[in-house]
């Protein structure tokens, strides 16, 4: 990994403070010894953590592209992590939060949503990517108040080699205990869990959005149209008049011409 840092116009002084040492101006330079702008990164471990480090370096970019190496950024990193810890635990007791509950639809949505993303980015060396799917992921099953472990127990087979440590924590923290977490095996996506069964359509009256109403995606024209004129917050803008048309698109959008 190439790390370049962002630095002020450099400065060589013979015989002033510096005593010869490279000073920094506005200028972007390759990390290295001879020009004293190396960051340790166990510094960086003792203050954020491994599994912080590791997934920020991915997170920086993809790995064939230069980078400036800038640390006010890894505290994204940082409460990712917590956050993902925080569907296993509660952050101020530390009282479990998972349980054996089946996981339902949009769950199962979300997980298998992952699988398939970080499948194909890890095709692509597009670990950077993977990182925003995982912080996707994490936020949408935090919105879903999910904490079944059918769920977060295969997110964490898929975070494990971007972060090891504290999956495998968390891995024998959910009952675990027979063996390691990268021995587990990788989730299989199933599509079936992905497919649509509604969808929310947008209902424009004379052309502006004026109310959303999900119906099923096989629901014919007729049907639907027919759905839309009984809404009541559709028959409150219509104000008992009879619309002119009403234009159907499916999986798009219906329009009511007054």
């Amino acid at each position: 990994l190439v790390v370049f840092f962002i630095i002020p116009p450099m400065l060589l002084e013979e015989n002033g403070p510096s005593k010869g040492k490279y000073i920094c101006g506005f200028a972007v330079e390759k990390m290295s010894k001879r020009l004293y702008n190396v960051v340790n990164p166990d510094d960086v471990v003792a203050k954020y953590g491994a599994d912080t480090l590791r997934l920020y370096e991915m997170f920086l970019g993809p790995l064939t592209d230069a980078k400036p190496w800038n640390t006010n950024g890894i505290s994204g990193t940082s409460n990712f992590l917590r956050k993902f810890w925080r569907l296993f635990f509660e952050d101020q007791t530390g009282k479990q939060k998972w349980t054996d509950a089946e996981p339902n639809a949009d769950e199962l949505k979300v997980l298998h949503r992952t699988i398939k993303r970080v499948e194909e980015d890890i095709d692509r060396y597009s670990f950077n990517t993977v990182v925003s799917t995982f912080m996707i992921a994490v936020n949408d099953l935090s919105d879903l108040k999910c904490h079944k472990k059918a769920i977060l127990q295969d997110m964490l087979i898929l975070l494990s080699p971007y972060a090891p440590h504290i999956t495998e924590e968390l891995w024998t923290a959910l009952g675990n205990g027979a063996g390691t977490i990268s021995s587990a095996s990788f989730p299989k996506f199933n599509p079936q869990y992905l497919v649509e069964s509604a969808f929310e359509y947008p209902i424009q009256i004379n052309g502006k959005v004026r109310a959303n109403i999900s119906f099923p995606v096989d629901m014919s024209k007729e049907d639907i149209e027919q759905g839309v004129l009984t809404n009541e917050t559709v028959q409150k803008w219509l104000e008992g008049k009879a619309p002119k048309k009403v234009v159907v698109v499916p999986k798009r959008i219906v329009n009511v011409v007054l």
